[in-house]
Order: structure tokens, then sequence, then C-alpha cells
């Protein structure tokens, strides 16, 4: 019924997959410049315990963000497809309005079920101390009552993707990623209250609810007959069951090492393991803001032209090695100035073990970003799910284990054993879509094992403070070098040509 659609609003020159990979990219670096300035500042002043607390509530927005289910993505697809002349079983429309229905109900009963375990999350798992019970509480409340804004923007967030309208994303995403660092950071004159930042997040996610709302009904005005329906809910679910259970999975082990430190160890000891973990986790900004462009441009190549797929996963792969691993191999061999820069001297110590062992995980799954969009944007995603449910248990068994064990250290290990088996494994399944040629497989090891070299060395202290600075020079200037001379004509034309709209 794609005849039915709403129409493509289309422009004159429709961007290219760098132009609008570039501009993602743009905006989604402010926060990290915001987050170098905020978090030594926010280390400083909040205390270690308060700080450890801020970072809990930033991972439980960054989990809530995903609680769509998978039908952000799914959808995303779905109206890529539909434009791209595919037949769907009801209008376009009537999906989106049925699944933005539904994501703002399941937002509001997680929210409830957050606001009612909130005492106790606060009380008996957590171990506040006395002094910031009311203000840990209140917060906890405030932020669960924020999840429906959160589950809700997500649907016309994905419209306006698949419309290709990331520019106008971009803009209301700025202030909201931003905001998590730079709220706090504002406040600090005034109150070093979790309760009014809480209150102040709520106010950004709501307004980008809104939004994002009013660009999607631009891109797709609603008719009479895009009614959200139940009868519209078991084909939406079925695209988006696979997409659910990665959605749901794969962050909740992202976000489990912190709150199993909480537990066992202390919130403090999230403080001290989340300055590294902040620090180098942001650079997870460039597969998502690569991976926003490929999703609908591999989603229409599926359906309307295969030829472009391994030019497409090629280009990809090759501009996040480019980008990514000099990055994390400059900080694996200088963790001890970043965490100096970033925390102050009382971050000093097993903090730098934390963030060099996760820079060779942030090297390896940043790199796996794209072999696992093209799988889910191929219509593959019930391996990447099939693959998730087979990793948590051992990983929740390895972290426990390591955790209990080794501490904060531990379950950086963890953490970075998983997602580099994970990443091995879905380049071995994307190779069976569209296959990479042998010389930038051996790349991206070598790349990969270039972290591992730098953070040794770094660790073992063979490298003298000259040697350091010569070797950081090197992989800075060589390795982008490298990669990117060794791109294909093929791969050149797909990155300059309009991204499959028109």
């Amino acid at each position: 019924m794609s005849d039915e659609a709403a129409p493509v609003l289309t422009s004159s020159a429709p961007p290219s997959l760098l132009r609008s990979g570039m501009l993602s990219l743009v905006t989604s670096a402010a926060p990290l410049v915001v987050a170098l300035v905020a978090l030594p500042l926010l280390a400083r002043h909040l205390g270690i315990e308060r700080l450890g607390l801020l970072a809990l509530a930033w991972a439980w927005l960054g989990y809530a963000a995903l609680l769509d289910f998978g039908l952000g993505r799914a959808l995303t697809r779905m109206v890529a497809a539909s434009d791209a002349g595919e037949s769907l079983e009801a209008p376009i429309g009537a999906f989106v309005s049925t699944a933005h229905r539904l994501l703002t109900v399941v937002g509001s009963v997680v929210g409830v079920i957050g606001v009612s375990l909130a005492p106790w999350y606060v009380d008996r798992l957590l171990h506040v101390s006395v002094e910031l019970q009311r203000d840990a509480l209140m917060s906890a409340i405030v932020f669960s009552m924020t999840v429906p804004a959160v589950t809700g923007a997500s649907v016309p967030r994905a419209v306006l993707e698949a419309r290709q309208q990331f520019r106008d994303v971009n803009l209301v995403r700025l202030p909201v990623s931003v905001g998590s660092f730079a709220v706090p950071l504002l406040l600090l004159p005034f109150t070093a209250s979790l309760t009014v930042v809480a209150m102040t997040l709520a106010v950004l996610r709501v307004w980008a609810w809104w939004r994002y709302s009013r660009l999607a009904r631009a891109a797709m005005p609603p008719r009479p007959h895009d009614a959200p329906r139940l009868a519209y809910l078991p084909p939406l679910m079925r695209a988006g069951a696979w997409m659910t259970i990665s959605n749901v999975l794969s962050p909740l082990m992202t976000v489990a090492d912190r709150f199993l430190i909480a537990s066992v160890v202390s919130v403090s000891a999230v403080a001290l393991y989340a300055v590294p973990w902040e620090a180098i986790m942001k650079l997870g900004i460039v597969p998502g803001a690569l991976t926003m462009v490929l999703f609908p441009a591999i989603t229409r190549a599926s359906a309307m032209e295969t030829s472009r797929l391994v030019p497409l996963h090629a280009a990809g792969v090759r501009l996040l090695t480019l980008v990514v691993t000099p990055i994390c191999a400059l900080a694996a061999l200088l963790a001890p100035w970043l965490i100096q820069f970033a925390g102050g001297a009382q971050y000093a110590g097993v903090s730098v073990t934390v963030l060099r062992i996760l820079s060779v995980g942030v090297a390896a799954n940043c790199i796996a970003a794209v072999p696992y969009t093209l799988l889910q944007a191929s219509g593959r995603a019930r391996w990447t799910a099939t693959l998730h449910l087979f990793e948590i248990a051992p990983f929740v068994a390895l972290l426990w284990f390591a955790v209990h064990q080794w501490g904060i250290v531990g379950a950086a290990v963890a953490w970075t054993t998983r997602v580099v088996i994970d990443a091995a494994l879905m380049a071995w399944r994307a190779q069976s879509v569209a296959p990479l040629p042998r010389s930038l497989l051996l790349l991206n090891g070598a790349a990969v094992s270039l972290v591992i070299l730098c953070a040794w060395l770094g660790a073992s202290g063979r490298a003298g403070h000259r040697a350091t600075l010569i070797l950081a020079i090197l992989v800075l200037t060589l390795t982008p070098l490298v990669l990117w001379m060794r791109r294909s004509e093929v791969e050149r034309r797909v990155l300059g040509e309009a991204s499959g709209r028109g």
C-alpha cells in the first residue's frame, strides 16, 4: 500500500552521505567538547558520591532513549522502504501514529514503575549516604517521569531521519545532548541539587519531543486514515521485534557495569569508573552520526540497488576506522594525562587502567557499528538479536565475577571482552551480505591491534615521554593517511552521490 504513503518531500539538492555524516558528526562533537570542560569541574565541585549519582542518571536517560523496543529503527526502515516503492500492509502514516501512541503509553508505564521503585532503589540498592538520600530520591522520581518524553520522541525523529532531514534532527538533538553536561555545570554557582538538575533536563527532553513532533508533521502531514489502530500493531511489532531485542539487550549490557559496581563496590567507585568511561565513550558520537545517515541509505539500496551495498559497507567501515582508532590509540598512550585533565589527581590511579582497557573495546565497538547497521537495515535484525541473546548470560556471569575479583578494572575487562567478540561476529556475518575486500579487513584488524599495543606500552612504562609523543604523532598522522589513500573509486562515488532519495 505504498501508493498511499505521504509524498516524499525532496529538495533540489539532496545531501550526500559524506556531507550529511559530517553535519551529524559536527553536531555530535559539541557534547564531547562540553563534557571535556564540564567533567573536571563537576568532579571537583560535586564530590565523588554526587557525581556517581549523576553518572547513573546519565546512564538511565541513555537507556530510556532505547526503550522504544526497536520501533524507532523499524519505522526509519519502513518509511525509507515505502519511499523506495516497497509495498506495506497499511499506509505508512498509520504505522507512524500507532507507534507514537504505543511508545507514549510504554514510556508512561515505565515511568510509573520507576517512580514506584525509586525509594527501594535509592535506599536498598545504592546505599546512598543519609545527607544525599532525599536529593537522590527526588531526582530519581523526576528522571523516571521524563521517560514518556524520551520514548515518544523516537517516532517523529525516525520519520525525519528516513526522510533525510538530518539538519532538523541535529538542531533538536544538539541542545539536549549538550544539556546533559552543560546544565549541571551552569547550575553549579547556584546549587548542587540533583533534583534541580533533573527538573531542568526534563524540560529539555519535553521540548525535544514537542519539536520533533512539529517537524515530523510537516514532513509527513497527517491524513484521516492515518489514525492509530490496534490492527496495525502486529505488522509493526513484527517489523521491530528483532530490533527490539538488540535495542534493549545491547544498551542494558552497556550500562549494567555501573549498576553492578554501585551495588557490589560503592557509589563512589561508580565515579572512579564514570570519568574514564564518559571520556572515551563520547567517541560513540562518531558511529552514531554516520550510521544515522547510513541506515536509510542501506535500506534504499537493499530495496532498489543492491550493487551499492558493498561500497556503502566499505566506506562506512573505512571512515570509522580512520577517525576512531587513532583517537583510541592516543587515549591508551596518554591515559594518565587525560585522566588528570578530566577528573583531577583523585582519579589518577585505577581510573587510568580502566581508560586503557576501555580504549580497546571502544575501537572495536565503533567499527562494528557499520556491519551492525548493515544487518539491521537490510532486514537481518534477527541475527543481531540472536547474537545478543546468546551473549547476555555469559557476559553477566563474567561481569559479576570480574567486578567481585578486580572491582572497576574487572568491569572494564568484562565489557571490552564482550564487545571485541561481538565486533568480530558482526563483521563475519556482514561478509555474507556485502563482502569487504581482504585488505580492508586486515587494516581493521591492524588498527585495533595498534590500540592494544599502545595500551600495553602505556601500562608497561616502556614508552618514555619523548617516545610516547613521537609515537602519538605517528599514530595521529599515518593511520588516517593510509586508510584514506586505500579507499576505492566506487567508495568515493557513493560518498559523493546523493543518498538515493531522488
